[in-house]
């Protein structure tokens, strides 16, 4: 069940819980006559060892469910298909309808598209896909992570956003339609849009990669979206554009699948309305392999980063207001000062241990 938070006695809503952050950047859109379709694409890891042998190996050697890579081969998603087959049937069942699944080029790695919705509800989706796969892979005999990056000698999972903007009547905004120039396709609005979101996605980082292990999957030439640009069907871009008249929209390559889509989807309006109210011009288009371009920024390379980088940031508390911007902050500074003082990592003790 997935429900709104409360405050104690009282009939207002929890201003720290993430479907109220949600729902208030979402207000903020409407007074301004907009709203969004957004549509979530999940990559996980599925092992054939089951989830009580995985724990006690501490996650580590496990049997993977396919033992090559398959990325778009057809005999794979065959063998693989009588679990995924119950996923997609699942969860159609239970109200989550699947666009598209297909194995990825990880070992055992499998993506899923969902269908998009309505901002809200496609967050509602999205954690409890997660949930359910979860569940599912237990049930199966299998071990299910939404990790970032599991392992570090394969790539990682991502979660690519898809939005769109519409508004309050249902009509798409986001493509020219050939009366406002933009670029690529873009509306001048969309266009704002856009350039918000990469002017202050580095700002805004935590709330696309909210682990430690969210940064280890950024590395150069694995299709994480490490570089800051905006592309036309261009993989090495952090953002995408993709799609065609009323399906035109950006996909955000930055976050991994270890993002909550409440924190994330907030992130990406509060950005993008930033834009729009500080009327950026379109952003140019880059062409080529970006991964390549040293005149571009990239994500930050660690949370304790992302993190400094949010708590020193206007924009971030402008939109989200005093309340809600030190919980986020200190929330995630919890993470940092827990992960940085709180563990020692297998590579310290195979680097030290014999050696200092």
């Amino acid at each position: 069940m997935l429900c709104d938070s409360y405050e104690m006695d009282s009939d207002q809503l929890l201003e720290v819980a993430p479907r109220t952050i949600l729902r208030r950047q979402l207000a903020r859109a409407e007074e301004k006559g907009l709203r969004f379709g957004f549509a979530s694409e999940l990559e996980f890891y599925l092992a054939s060892t089951p989830s009580a042998q995985a724990f006690a190996q501490r996650y580590r050697d496990l049997d993977m469910l396919s033992a090559h890579r398959n990325d778009y081969q057809m005999s794979q998603a065959g063998r693989d298909d009588w679990f995924i087959a119950q996923i997609r049937n699942h969860m159609s069942d239970f109200g989550i309808p699947i666009e598209a699944s297909k194995p990825e080029w990880g070992l055992g790695q499998q993506e899923v598209t969902l269908d998009f919705t309505s901002t809200l509800e496609m967050a509602d989706r999205h954690v409890l896909f997660k949930y359910g796969v979860k569940d599912l892979a237990h049930r199966a005999g299998l071990t299910c992570t939404f990790m970032a990056k599991p392992k570090i000698d394969d790539v990682g999972s991502s979660c690519h956003l898809h939005v769109s903007l519409w508004d309050l009547e249902g009509n798409p905004l986001s493509h020219d339609g050939g009366g406002t120039a933009g670029t690529a396709g873009m509306s001048a609005l969309f266009g704002s849009f856009v350039a918000g979101q990469a002017e202050h996605v580095l700002d805004l980082g935590l709330l696309f990669a909210p682990t430690v292990n969210s940064y280890k999957r950024y590395l150069p030439d694995q299709f994480a979206g490490t570089a800051i640009a905006v592309g036309v069907d261009n993989r090495s871009c952090a953002f995408r554009l993709v799609g065609h008249g009323p399906s035109f929209r950006v996909e955000n390559r930055i976050p991994g699948a270890d993002v909550n889509p409440y924190y994330a989807y907030a992130a990406t309006i509060a950005a993008g309305l930033a834009g729009i109210e500080a009327g950026l011009p379109t952003p140019s288009v880059h062409d080529g392999n970006a991964w390549t371009d040293s005149a571009l920024p990239s994500m930050t390379t660690s949370l304790h980063a992302s993190v400094d980088r949010f708590g020193a940031s206007e924009v971030a508390r402008a939109a989200f207001g005093d309340a809600v911007f030190e919980h986020l902050f200190l929330s995630a500074r919890a993470e940092v000062v827990a992960f940085e003082s709180g563990c020692v990592t297998d590579w310290e003790l195979v680097r030290y241990y014999e050696r200092v």
